[in-house]
């Protein structure tokens, strides 16, 4: 792909930063996944995880009924579950909380909320969360900040807001990939997200970072690949190749 050459952030201190170039034609983690063909039943798969002939349901094509939900209770022996459409909230809190051996979860049209997140802190062995289309606070990201092996977290929702949901997910320990989507957390968010030590991939959509902000964070940060708003930021050093 042609790069554009852009002046160096010391000879033009003043016109810092065009936040997006070009896309770096990756997609964020989790973007999206391809048509899936029949599934079993619901009922099957469940059965066949408590067989441990299974250890991952994902399900495209329906919605979960509650009867679909008591069937995942308790089922420990799950360690990946990937819901295409809406259909955890609250109500089935108690169920996720139930799921320990997670170590994916993907709710892609979700609108989980804070007693739902809180739930989530009981699955100890959750390495990826997708929750793009959350209901939950700054209390629910509070609630799963001691999740000590989470790796990568997708997140977004119409009540997070502020640098203070960044400095929030500054304290979670494991965090190598974040990206949120239209969670405005401003310059402050930023720098805090800098105190993240072993953060290698950022993606952030609708931050309202300034360029002087976003300057300063690559500057100190040249091992994190960073998109903004779906896009490669110019300036990352990464380029097209992230670790």
């Amino acid at each position: 792909m042609p790069s554009l050459s852009m002046p160096s952030l010391t000879s033009l201190p003043a016109l810092l930063i065009p936040l997006i170039v070009a896309g770096c034609g990756r997609q964020p983690p989790d973007g999206g996944s391809a048509q899936s063909p029949a599934q079993p039943p619901f009922a099957a798969r469940v059965e066949s995880v408590r067989e441990e002939r299974l250890d991952a349901i994902t399900v495209t094509d329906r919605l979960l009924d509650p009867g679909d939900w008591e069937r995942l209770r308790g089922l420990t022996g799950l360690r990946e579950l990937v819901l295409e459409q809406g259909t955890a909230d609250d109500s089935v809190a108690d169920v996720l909380g139930s799921l320990t051996g997670l170590q994916r979860l993907v709710l892609r049209e979700s609108p989980l909320g804070d007693d739902g997140f809180r739930a989530l802190a009981r699955c100890t062995a959750l390495r990826d969360l997708n929750v793009p289309r959350a209901d939950c606070t700054i209390a629910g990201v509070e609630a799963i900040a001691g999740l000590s092996s989470l790796r990568s977290l997708r997140l977004g929702g119409p009540n997070l807001r502020g640098p203070e949901v960044a400095k929030t997910l500054a304290t979670f320990p494991a965090l190598r990939s974040l990206h949120l989507i239209d969670v405005p957390i401003g310059d402050d968010g930023l720098a805090a997200l800098g105190r993240l030590p072993g953060l290698r991939n950022l993606y952030l959509d609708g931050a309202r970072v300034s360029d002087e902000a976003w300057a300063e964070y690559i500057t100190g940060h040249p091992e994190v690949h960073v998109h903004v708003d779906q896009a490669h930021h110019d300036r990352d050093p990464r380029g097209d190749h992230p670790p």
